[in-house]
């Protein structure tokens, strides 16, 4: 048996498989049947490579390597695992490499790759094995592949996390967080603390994701400091929710920015302290006010809305008084701009879309990992986004503004 070649067994076991019953023997056949032909052309490389056939004596004095069995390896392909018989050799004066070996594992290391994408899209376990096993008919998935997976991933967060920020020229930065369980030990959820830009080219672009603790001026700061390590620029604007230490922070590493409170965050705080009965209208009203042509018209309407209801509704009124001109800063800004940065929604969309994908793994086994699916599914869901309009007149205006802003502080 030690001179027949493995392609000879496989020449057996493919032709045996053609009157097999049951199951599917045409699918299986096309699996030996590609089996068999690489393994074939594997035989034939080395013997090409030292000269000589299977069992045949070299010529001459000189011997140009001899065989030293075979090594077995698994490939992956679309027809299911190959199960190769890889010759090997040994005293030769260069090393023997398979061109069709090295072929078929970039086949098998792209079919791999689906692995994590299928992760990111929201499968579970149980549905990527599915997908590998039923349509694409790999076998041997194993039951740990959420953390060899996020193995792979991590790597990929690492690099991005690390990347340089200093060319992205950010004109609005968006921040926002979001709780979730990313070590297996939590009891409470962490933040994971999450910024988006638009840059001057109009492109959207997601920035940063870091953990921390909590929302904390002490956690915002470093991430702060994180990025402007990696060269991110002072942006121009900031849109935030209510988050007092993520305001504290901001002051603090971004001392030049426009603040835009989110629009939806504040409505939700005013609402929530109103009669059912009266959100509605006077929803309608703030809204009116959110969004009128100018700065000064907005203030005041909110001012007219704040003096009408004073008296009988002060919680809410006091709600919507606080920080309000920070509530309107969108009006300052070049009007095709203005319904893109007077919320943070783009982010609270990803935080659900993120929620949704991962929710199929019940825990992460480390908080990279975690982190670096959560990356992952940030950065596929985040493809989709359209840019904002902008033109060297809206970018003049913009200029404007700053300069505006900057002679009215040294004014003061």
């Amino acid at each position: 048996m030690k001179r027949v070649q493995p392609s000879s067994v496989m020449e057996k076991e493919f032709f045996g498989s053609m009157s097999r019953s049951g199951g599917k023997p045409l699918s299986e056949a096309v699996r030996l049947g590609a089996q068999l032909m690489i393994q074939k052309a594997l035989e034939m490389e080395v013997a090409e490579f030292l000269g000589r056939g299977h069992y045949e004596r070299a010529g001459g004095e000189s011997v140009m390597g001899y065989r030293s069995g075979y090594e077995d390896k698994k490939v992956q392909t679309a027809e299911g695992t190959l199960s190769l018989k890889v010759p090997q050799v040994r005293e030769t004066l260069e090393a023997f490499e398979s061109v069709w070996l090295k072929t078929l594992c970039r086949r098998s290391e792209k079919l791999t790759a689906l692995i994590p994408q299928l992760y990111v899209k929201g499968l579970s376990t149980r549905d990527v094995e599915a997908a590998l096993e039923e349509v694409l008919e790999v076998d041997g998935v194993s039951k740990s592949v959420v953390s060899e997976v996020c193995k792979q991933l991590r790597v990929d967060f690492e690099r991005w996390q690390n990347r340089s920020l200093a060319e992205q020229g950010i004109l609005y930065l968006f921040l926002d967080g979001i709780y979730l369980k990313l070590r297996a030990e939590d009891q409470k959820p962490a933040a994971v603390l999450c910024a988006y830009g638009i840059r001057e080219d109009g492109r959207k672009v997601l920035l940063h994701l870091a953990i921390g603790d909590k929302e904390s001026a002490v956690c915002w700061k470093s991430f702060f400091a994180d990025m402007k390590n990696r060269g991110l620029n002072d942006p121009f604007l900031a849109v935030i929710d209510g988050n007092a230490g993520l305001r504290k922070a901001l002051r603090e590493c971004f001392p030049e920015a426009w603040v835009q409170r989110c629009q939806v965050h504040k409505m939700r705080n005013i609402l929530c302290k109103l009669p059912e009965k009266v959100r509605a209208g006077i929803k309608k009203l703030i809204q009116k006010a959110f969004t009128a042509k100018s700065f000064k018209e907005g203030l005041a309407q909110a001012q007219g809305i704040i003096a009408m209801y004073q008296e009988t509704f002060p919680e809410a009124m006091k709600c919507l008084a606080a920080d309000l001109e920070e509530c309107l800063t969108a009006l300052k800004l070049p009007e095709v701009h203005r319904k893109r940065v007077r919320t943070t929604n783009l982010l609270e969309r990803l935080f659900g879309e993120g929620r949704r994908r991962t929710k199929v793994i019940p825990r992460f086994m480390t908080e990279s990992s975690g982190l670096s699916l959560m990356l992952a599914v940030l950065l596929d869901a985040s493809e989709g986004w359209r840019g904002v309009q902008i033109n060297p007149a809206i970018l003049r205006q913009i200029q404007q503004l700053k300069q505006e802003d900057k002679d009215l502080g040294l004014a003061a």
